[in-house]
């Protein structure tokens, strides 16, 4: 991670010798993506506005889960799941408001635009049982009905935290029209209080996730 930092960095102080804007450009983008993490996917949108001939400021948000890389599902013959010590769901919403700047604008092709960004912001996360601790020990004991992710939401408790991005990617199709676009990188969330994922005699409750991160987004894009 610290070495990504560090090569982003160096590329957004690059002199770079872009062409000049272009007011007859788009100044608003807007639309949606996918999110990877080791988690697995997300779904949100985002707003972009041009800030110059080479960044951008773009605020996005995603909804999706959030698994510890132990979690191992399971399935019987009638189709009934199951996670050996999983103690809880938990979905998050990061609220990211991000710089992105365009590079080699002046030796690539408009329809092939890299870009390196930065951003940071709030996370609303939703911790919720995977089963019914009918007898509050905090494990999972035989006969103790498990929840699905969508029956155990009334459940839940609201947890809040902080997260911040460091990527690189590239936008495709031509400027002013809809295309998509391609981000790498790594997020690390830091909530104010300890969650626990799994049961605590097999994991102790952690406050920091750090993944890596692949967006594919699409929409009205610029720069």
């Amino acid at each position: 991670m610290s070495r990504l930092l560090v090569i982003l960095l160096c590329c957004w102080a690059l002199p770079v010798s872009g062409q000049r804007a272009d007011s007859s450009r788009v100044q608003v983008g807007r639309g949606g993506q996918v999110v990877l993490t080791n988690s697995g996917f997300g779904l949100g949108g985002f707003l972009s506005r041009r800030l110059g001939a080479l960044s951008t400021l773009q605020v996005e948000a995603s909804l999706g889960s959030v698994k510890d890389e132990r979690e191992v599902a399971f399935f019987d013959r009638f189709g009934r799941r199951d996670v050996p010590n999983k103690a809880n769901y938990l979905l998050e919403l990061p609220v990211q408001v991000g710089l992105e700047r365009r590079i080699f604008a002046s030796g690539i092709e408009a329809n092939f635009r890299p870009f390196i960004s930065m951003s940071g912001g709030p996370v609303l996360g939703w911790l919720y049982p995977y089963f019914e601790d009918r007898n509050e020990n905090g494990a999972y004991d035989e006969g103790e009905p498990t929840k699905d992710v969508l029956s155990g939401l009334p459940g839940g408790s609201l947890r809040t935290g902080l997260t911040v991005s460091a990527a690189f990617g590239a936008r495709f199709g031509t400027v002013n029209r809809p295309g998509y676009g391609v981000r790498f990188g790594y997020r690390i969330t830091h909530y104010a209080r300890s969650i626990a994922l799994l049961e605590s005699s097999i994991k102790t409750p952690v406050r920091r996730f750090i993944s890596p991160v692949v967006t594919v987004y699409f929409g009205m894009l610029y720069q």
